[in-house]
């Protein structure tokens, strides 16, 4: 699925072009790109790209999905994707053993994605161009053998059912809902990508072969390659792979469009653990000029993002009707020239028949009045400034961006073209585009008689559908009497006074500084006892980095998480009495000197970034969040949305799981959500008092920049050891998993589905070499994992395995989750047990580890956020920047001996702790 989000929208793809051409030509293709067919029609896209020594990313696309299938054939695009990588292109091994046995990791070097209307093959070979003829001839193998098996289809069938029962839960309901409505009378919602279970269990082979052989066919497929290699030497290499292949007649597309009716259909959408609640009106369209790359279809596509622009805007500026929280719209595109644009309004409590007489009001008037010129004048503006920026614009393409640019124009079909033609293109489509333009698309889109009316409500609340006929009434009686024109600008608030930052007081000290030539580091021993640690070096993008932190977490004896919390979300946002949060937000936002806030159990972190001409700034905007007053209104404002969203919750299946979950680890749960008389209860001077309490904790202050010492000493000294601390640290209560082995269950899961949580742990001293090792291991145990609960026992899909050395638990603490048939999850338990038990290490793979490390550490030493995040690692541990200078040695930490210990201690049993979410007797009655 395509959106449209006006104010959201990336750059256009737009041509070049000196002059408008007679002849009304589709965009040039940007000269990098090396584009073309062979015989059979594959086309191909090639971009050499050096940044990256050796680096090769291919993609292979073929434009064929789910929608593409046949009544009887749901869910059969998907195994397709499945079943290639069983093919052997008449060799003994199979695709993925052939390419497993290349050292490629499934994941991380080769992958397949399907969806409604294309399947894409993405090989990235670790060894790079050197490996790029076993690569392209594994696409072609995976595209065109097809000698998978009955006995493969039936080893693969529980794993596709296992994604599927993976997939399942709210979000999954909810969108199929979305998609019935949205996509009603389509082949859409009857062909979800993954299917359904009863269609992947009757799948047959002959089915998949057919799907197959109709449309993967070399002249619908693009293959796209971005990467440090000879374009002509990969297209040579693309022939020898694909060449062979026989075109074929590509099917009829027609099923990937809406059929539109003049009917207005009306959906519930309601999902007992959903919290949306919303009415919105969708249009629906077929739009077919606006989908091409000619002149006139850039100028169609322009009129279309200024009036959905303009649109939003002036939903924005509306004021709101009883009943009614927010209004906005969105634009999606299906298929070749299918469209849908909604309309909604956000509900207020349970007033949904206010909100769509609202919602209906605000569209009619939009019908009676459309825009006007300064509307179009702010769009002509905004697409002015962003064609003069890509006419500008001469930096390269990254070698992500280049990946990102062919893939799209896979995906949709279209040329990659150079960017500074696109803002002259731009440029000249903007002349000829006007209110009438504007005015015209929005009747357009507001006429059309297709429309889809869909209405959400939170959990089980009772919502009651209007009929067809009374939802005609509303309109008819709005388009009968004339409305008020719409706000043109929205309603002046109130001045903003400029903020005026309080005075600190007289200079305090630097007490104490301590140097780290080599390291490039100071420290600084401030008056107040906070202290300095400066890296003398510039930040990530030249910028000054700043991270404040205290042992100031929100596990505070006595207080409740959720005050804490909501203390220090609102005090970091409030001044000082008497200063207005939007004049402080508006001064931060100049400055560029925002706080980012992070609040852990045992630490409370505000960080900061700005160029280093707004240093003082920076330490400005920190000191004010020290002294700050929670604003009485922010406060109420903030109260008010806890309690609406506590009063309209629906049934949270996930809290309830995860409540369970942190009892059984530690002991007891601390993160309750507060009841709604508690927050009514609630009072800023609390808050007040909890922050106060949270500042007065002694603060380390980790600062990275190329600075002039003369320059930073007397900001330091008047803006940070000014701040009042007290002399003993907060004592923060640690979230430690208690020892010994667990178990709960909890049947209550709406899905028919078992979903197992374990973690273990193993006390462990920090440090690099021991959390390097962890990190390799925690990958191997992964790949472990997955080719036995997967490959070997064809009962998960969805796996995964967390570990790492937590240097604030000094703990190695890791995590297995996965989900499978209810009636497997003790065969899979025990399995994954056994594995990560038995995770056996040996020199070859010791070797090929450490010189991925190498590679890695090469890159990561000229990092300057993993030298900030080194820094401060190291200082927590040892109060020194000794880290800074032993990384290094990091690949000398990865030996057979120390891995194979390390191993041992991943997951101990005797710290196992899981807990097993189970279908409830309803949802087994359901799939029974």
């Amino acid at each position: 699925m395509k959106k449209l989000i006006a104010g959201l929208l990336g750059p256009l793809l737009l041509g070049a072009c000196a002059s408008i051409p007679e002849a009304d030509t589709a965009l040039p293709w940007d000269p990098q790109v090396v584009h073309g067919q062979l015989a059979n029609g594959l086309a191909y896209r090639l971009v050499r790209e050096t940044s990256q020594p050796g680096r090769l990313d291919l993609r292979l696309t073929v434009k064929a999905g789910s929608v593409d299938e046949t009544d009887d054939q749901v869910g059969v695009a998907h195994m397709v994707e499945h079943l290639t990588f069983h093919s052997r292109a008449g060799g003994q091994q199979k695709l993925r053993e052939r390419m497993t046995a290349l050292g490629w990791v499934q994941g991380r070097n080769f992958n397949a994605v399907t969806n409604y209307e294309r399947t894409q093959y993405l090989i990235g070979p670790p060894a790079g161009v050197r490996q790029a003829p076993q690569a392209l001839q594994a696409l072609a193998d995976l595209a065109f053998a097809r000698d998978y098996t009955a006995d493969d289809l039936e080893r693969e069938r529980p794993i596709v059912i296992e994604e599927w029962r993976g997939g399942l839960g709210v979000a999954q309901r909810m969108n199929e809902q979305r998609t019935a409505s949205q996509r009603a009378g389509s082949a859409y919602p009857g062909h979800r990508t993954i299917g359904n279970e009863a269609a992947i269990r009757s799948a047959s082979l002959e089915s998949l072969k057919a799907f197959q052989s109709r449309w993967y066919l070399p002249n619908n497929m693009v293959i796209s390659a971005v990467g440090d290699f000879d374009p002509q030497q990969l297209k040579a290499q693309i022939e020898q792979a694909f060449g062979a292949a026989k075109a074929g007649e590509v099917p009829s597309r027609e099923q990937r469009e809406l059929p539109l009716d003049d009917q207005l259909k009306i959906f519930r959408l309601q999902d007992p653990q959903s919290g949306s609640n919303q009415v919105a009106l969708l249009f629906r369209l077929h739009e077919p000029d606006s989908r091409g790359t000619s002149y006139a279809a850039l100028r169609e596509k322009l009129i279309d993002r200024m009036t959905l622009s303009a649109l939003v805007d002036t939903l924005r500026r509306q004021p709101h009707a009883s009943g009614v929280r927010s209004l906005t719209a969105q634009k999606t595109l299906i298929g070749e020239h299918s469209t849908v644009l909604g309309i909604a309004a956000g509900v207020d409590g349970e007033a949904h028949g206010q909100a769509l007489q609202g919602l209906l009001t605000e569209i009619e008037r939009l019908r009676q009045h459309g825009f006007s010129p300064a509307d179009v004048k702010r769009e002509r503006t905004a697409i002015a400034k962003l064609a003069t920026k890509t006419v500008n614009n001469q930096t390269p393409r990254t070698f992500e961006q280049w990946v990102e640019q062919l893939n799209n124009a896979a995906v949709q079909d279209r040329p990659v073209s150079e960017r500074a033609a696109v803002g002259r293109r731009y440029q000249k489509v903007l002349r000829r585009v006007g209110l009438n333009d504007l005015n015209a698309r929005l009747l357009l889109w507001l006429n059309s008689p297709d429309r889809v009316l869909q209405i959400s409500a939170p959990g089980t609340s009772p919502l009651t559908l209007p009929s067809v006929a009374e939802v005609q009434a509303q309109q008819a009686m709005l388009a009968a009497h004339g409305l008020t024109a719409p706000l043109r600008k929205a309603p002046l608030a109130a001045p903003v006074t400029p903020v005026k930052l309080p005075e600190p007081p007289a200079s305090a000290a630097i007490v104490g500084r301590k140097t780290f030539a080599e390291q490039q580091v100071e420290h600084w021993q401030l008056s107040n006892g906070d202290r300095l640690v400066w890296l003398k070096r510039p930040g990530p993008e030249g910028k000054v980095q700043l991270q404040a932190e205290s042992a100031a977490g929100y596990r505070l004896d006595g207080v409740p998480v959720w005050r804490v919390q909501m203390a220090a979300q609102l005090a970091v946002r409030s001044g000082t009495v008497g200063m207005a949060t939007q004049a402080l937000a508006n001064w931060r936002q100049a400055k560029q000197a925002n706080l980012g806030l992070e609040h852990q159990p045992q630490r409370l972190q505000l960080s900061l970034a700005a160029p280093p001409e707004q240093i003082q700034a920076l330490l400005q905007s920190y000191r004010v969040s020290q002294v700050a007053t929670i604003e009485p209104a922010l406060f109420a404002e903030s109260r008010d949305e806890l309690l609406q969203r506590l009063r309209s919750r629906p049934d949270d299946l996930r809290s309830r799981q995860e409540t369970m979950q942190r009892q059984l680890k530690y002991g007891a749960d601390h993160w309750q959500a507060p009841s709604a008389e508690a927050v009514e209860a609630l009072t800023a001077q609390q808050l007040n008092s909890d922050w106060q309490q949270l500042v007065g904790a002694p603060v380390t202050y980790y600062l990275m920049g190329d600075l002039p010492a003369e320059q930073l000493k007397p900001l330091v000294r008047s803006l940070l050891a000014t701040i009042p601390r007290r002399a003993a640290p907060l004592a923060g209560l640690a979230a430690l998993q208690q020892p010994g082995q667990r178990r709960e269950d909890l049947a209550i899961a709406l899905e028919p589905r078992a979903v197992l949580q374990a973690s273990s742990y193993h006390d462990q001293p920090w440090s690099p070499e021991a959390a390097v090792r962890v990190a390799v291991l925690r990958d191997l145990a992964n790949q472990r994992l997955k080719a036995q609960l997967r490959g070997e026992a064809s009962g998960v899909y969805r796996l995964r395995f967390d570990s790492e050395l937590n240097p604030d638990t000094q703990r190695v603490e890791s995590s297995l989750s996965f989900t499978c048939d209810p009636a497997r999850v003790d065969e899979l338990w025990a399995m994954a047990q056994r594995t990560l038990a038995s995770l056996n290490v040996d020199e070859q793979w010791v070797q090929h580890e450490r010189r991925e490390l190498l590679r890695q550490e090469a890159k990561r030493r000229d990092d300057a956020q993993t030298q900030f995040k080194r820094l401060v690692l190291s200082e927590r541990r040892w109060q020194d920047p000794r880290y800074l200078h032993t990384q290094a040695q990091l690949p000398e930490a990865l030996t057979l001996a120390e891995l194979q210990q390390q191993a041992r201690q991943l997951f101990p049993r005797a710290n196992q702790v899981q807990l097993r979410l189970l279908p409830s007797a309803s949802a087994l009655e359901q799939a029974r």
